[in-house]
């Protein structure tokens, strides 16, 4: 079965929030969707440009003096079909790629102290991202009180909350069971 590019869908939810520019668009993504679904510039444009040519989105250029034009995409009655249709679907079960799951499953090539600092390193990340996920919870408190799609992001927020402290309970865990190897 071919592989759909996810990255559509992604755009066309984004811009159901209301026009961006491409730009825009990856500032939203970096503090909101930015924890689960990566999109980079060189994703964000082309399929912009895709979703164009589908008629999913429209694109005003807005001149600016001293600075270059400034491209604006909005969602079409089509594009917010296509994004209810896409939602509506089961998603699709992936297998994640975790480097320092593959590098502890070869751990017994290397001195424990490595594995040690792999599992520090994972566990001063994962503390970080629960800090950042109390702000974006203080930012959607203080920015987004009646927004009717508050609820929908607290979940996936609450969904990376708890990933989170299960990898810092799994850290702590992994670290006792490591602590008398050498």
């Amino acid at each position: 079965m071919a592989r759909v590019n996810q990255s559509q869908f992604a755009l066309l939810g984004l811009l159901s929030l209301g026009p961006m520019s491409g730009y825009d668009l990856r500032q939203l993504i970096a503090w909101s969707v930015g924890h689960f679904w990566r999109e980079g510039y060189g994703q964000i444009y082309p399929t912009l440009q895709h979703l164009e040519k589908q008629r999913l989105v429209t694109k005003k250029t807005q001149r600016q003096k001293g600075k270059p034009d400034r491209n604006i995409y909005s969602l079409t009655p089509a594009g917010r079909d296509r994004l209810r249709q896409w939602l509506s679907q089961p998603a699709s079960p992936e297998v994640p790629r975790n480097e320092l799951l593959l590098k502890l499953f070869f751990g017994q090539w290397v001195p424990a102290a490595a594995s040690r600092a792999q599992i520090e390193a994972h566990r001063r990340i994962w503390k970080k991202q629960l800090e950042e996920y109390a702000a974006i919870r203080r930012r959607l408190l203080e920015e987004h009180e009646q927004d009717a799609g508050r609820p929908f992001w607290e979940i996936t927020l609450s969904y990376g909350e708890h990933i989170a402290k299960a990898q810092l309970a799994w850290s702590q865990e992994t670290l006792k069971k490591l602590r008398d190897k050498k």
